[in-house]
C-alpha cells in the first residue's frame, strides 16, 4: 500500500470540505440552498432561457434530479419558467428580479468557499488544477 493518498480519497476528502465551506458561506448569508442549488442558480443567471434538460447536461445530473432542485428555487420566486416559443413542449428558466438580487449574495459566498478551500495553492496552481480538471470532464453540448 503506497503512503500517498490515492485520488479517490483526496477528492472524497476535497468534495467533503468544499461542501462544509459552501454549507457555512451560504449560512453565514442567510441563505438556504443547497451547494448544487446555487451552481443552478448561477447557471441560469449565465443563460437565461435555459431548460431543465440542458441544466442537467451542464451539471452532469439526470433531469428528475435537477427538476427536484429547481423546486425550491421556483417556490422561493428565485426563478421563472416560461415556455419555449421553438419549442412548447419545453419550458425555460430565467432568474427572476428576487433571484437576480440574491445572485450576488450567491456568488460571494461560492467565491468564500472556494478561497478557503484551495487557499494553500497560488494563482498558477489554481489554473493549472482547473486545466487538468476540465480534461476529466465530458464535452459541453
Amino acid at each position: 500500500m503506497a503512503d500517498t493518498p490515492t485520488l479517490e480519497i483526496i477528492f472524497g476528502a476535497l468534495f467533503s470540505e468544499m461542501r462544509k465551506a459552501m454549507m457555512r458561506a451560504l449560512a453565514d448569508m442567510d441563505l438556504e440552498l443547497s451547494p448544487p442549488q446555487t451552481q443552478l442558480l448561477v447557471l441560469i443567471g449565465e443563460e437565461p432561457g435555459v431548460s431543465a434538460g440542458a441544466l442537467a447536461k451542464r451539471t452532469g445530473r439526470d433531469k428528475a434530479t435537477v427538476t427536484r432542485m429547481l423546486a425550491p428555487l421556483l417556490a422561493a420566486a428565485w426563478i421563472e419558467r416560461s415556455p419555449d416559443p421553438a419549442d412548447a413542449r419545453r419550458q425555460q428558466l430565467s432568474l427572476s428580479v428576487a433571484g437576480r438580487e440574491n445572485l450576488t449574495r450567491v456568488l460571494s459566498a461560492r467565491r468564500y468557499a472556494h478561497e478557503q478551500v484551495f487557499r494553500g495553492l497560488s494563482e498558477a496552481e489554481k489554473t493549472q488544477l482547473s486545466a487538468l480538471l476540465q480534461k476529466c470532464l465530458p464535452p459541453v453540448g
